[in-house]
């Protein structure tokens, strides 16, 4: 940044970009995991357990984790 402002340039011109890939990276990253889980949930859990169902659909999925995260805040 302060390379592009000693040229001339205002140092912001890149970043937008950057910002974008890091978004687009964030959500990737929760959708993989997102999938992960419900895939590990649905093919594990409900073997092993008795009282453990499938999960329906991904937004149960995200309510799970949202669940977990309040709970143990840090973990993730």
């Amino acid at each position: 940044m302060f390379y592009a402002i000693a040229n001339g340039g205002d140092g912001f011109t890149d970043g937008s970009s950057s910002v974008f890939l890091a978004a687009l990276a964030v959500v990737a990253f929760i959708v993989i995991q997102l999938f992960v889980v419900k895939f590990l949930w649905n093919t594990v859990l409900v073997r092993v357990t008795t009282v453990a169902k499938p999960l329906p659909s991904l937004i149960y999925t995200l309510g799970l984790l949202v669940l977990v995260a309040m709970l143990f805040p840090g973990h993730l």
